[in-house]
């Protein structure tokens, strides 16, 4: 049976807030279905962040509405699981959910199992670092439900899908670690991590896969990396997968240039760009000495033909260079400490951590006010000063 495996859609980002990065993110799911349908798969598997806010506009909507109709249409099943960004933080009705009462995706279960051909499909939304034991438990849930099919059809071919950080790939990012999970299933369908990662674990029946996201996003910025999801199959003893590099990604890319020849170095940029079917976003660097703001700006007008966007940023020779020699060994807890520091509350700094932080980061001003007037409307913080 063949699977594709998709994850961090994100649908409804536009990078630097242009129109043209934003219809990117849409081409790049299109195509994604559109392979998954001519290969031949006979299940879609959504692992998380499907959106990209709580919230997402109607475009964002609508293109995962007819991309769902496809499928449908094609009577390709699809599965999913809720990533942080789509849950909601005031307590609403993930709009994923939606597509599911509609009868035009599954939303996944540790309990309950999909049954697509000869696959069996468990799945666990995302849980916070702050609520691990209970996400311990539903994978404990999952695996009793795997071994409850097994006993009665062990041909069946199991896939666990989850929108988890895993410590084994990133100590400062995972949540839970491989052993933490269930160790009878075949394929380990994984969403979180933004980077293509794949790895075998002699304790676990199957391989861990991300796929990655089908897209940049805020937290990568602005880098020259192929994006793609998986496609796997499961017909034989072993799984076997392949990575899919999504053709239609707009190029992205860094540069430094010498600013005491910008110039001849923009105009190397230029034809660079020309190359691409797309216009390149791109980040520069300008090194040199006694630089002066206003000439690199009127040297870099000439790259607005041909680049959608870019950013820059001057480093004088002299410049001392800053050395980062570590980094806090728990994020949120050192997030924690520093809002504590500066509100003088312990509670005020639980709730910007857990509450607000998120979606402010990610630009979701009206989250962050409904969040904001149901804490005062609940009068949560009436005792701090």
């Amino acid at each position: 049976m063949l699977i594709s495996h998709l994850s961090d859609l994100h649908l409804g980002y536009s990078q630097f807030n242009l129109e043209e990065r934003e219809e990117d993110v849409y081409e790049n799911f299109r195509e994604a279905l559109d392979i998954s349908v001519k290969e031949g798969a006979q299940l879609v598997i959504l692992a998380g962040d499907i959106f990209h806010t709580p919230r997402p506009n109607g475009k964002a909507i609508a293109t995962f509405a007819n991309g769902l109709k496809k499928l449908k249409e094609k009577e390709i099943p699809v599965a999913f699981v809720l990533g942080e960004h789509d849950i909601s933080r005031i307590r609403d009705v993930p709009l994923p959910l939606v597509f599911s009462n509609l009868g035009l995706a599954r939303r996944l279960r540790p309990d309950e199992a999909l049954v697509v051909g000869d696959c069996m499909v468990i799945g666990i939304d995302k849980e916070r670092k702050s609520n691990l034991d209970a996400l311990i438990e539903k994978l404990n849930v999952a695996g009793q439900t795997a071994r409850s099919i097994s006993s009665s059809s062990p041909e069946c071919k199991k896939i666990l899908v989850l929108h988890q950080g895993l410590v084994d790939f990133n100590k400062f990012a995972g949540e839970i670690s491989s052993s933490d999970l269930p160790n009878n299933f075949d394929y380990y369908a994984l969403g979180h991590y933004h980077d293509h990662i794949e790895k075998k674990f002699n304790y676990l029946q199957g391989p861990l896969v991300y796929p990655g996201s089908i897209d940049l996003t805020p937290s990568e910025g602005i880098k020259d990396v192929d994006k793609g999801f998986i496609l796997a199959d499961l017909s034989g003893d072993e799984p076997s997968t392949q990575w899919i590099k999504l053709a239609s990604r707009r190029p992205q890319f860094s540069v430094t240039l010498d600013y005491a020849n910008i110039a001849n170095e923009v105009a190397k940029i230029i034809e660079k760009a020309k190359m691409y079917g797309k216009k390149p976003v791109i980040s520069l660097k300008i090194e040199g000495k006694n630089i002066d703001s206003k000439v690199i700006a009127n040297s870099l007008v000439a790259l607005n033909d041909d680049c959608l966007h870019y950013t820059w940023r001057p480093v004088e020779e002299t410049q001392p260079l800053t050395v980062y020699d570590g980094r806090p060994v728990d994020i949120e807890q050192e997030l924690y400490r520093l809002a504590n520091e500066a509100l003088k509350s312990d509670e005020l700094a639980k709730f910007v951590v857990s509450d607000i932080l998120q979606p402010a980061a990610d630009g979701d001003a009206s989250t962050v006010l409904d969040i904001v007037w149901k804490a005062y409307k609940g009068a949560r913080f009436k005792n701090t000063a």
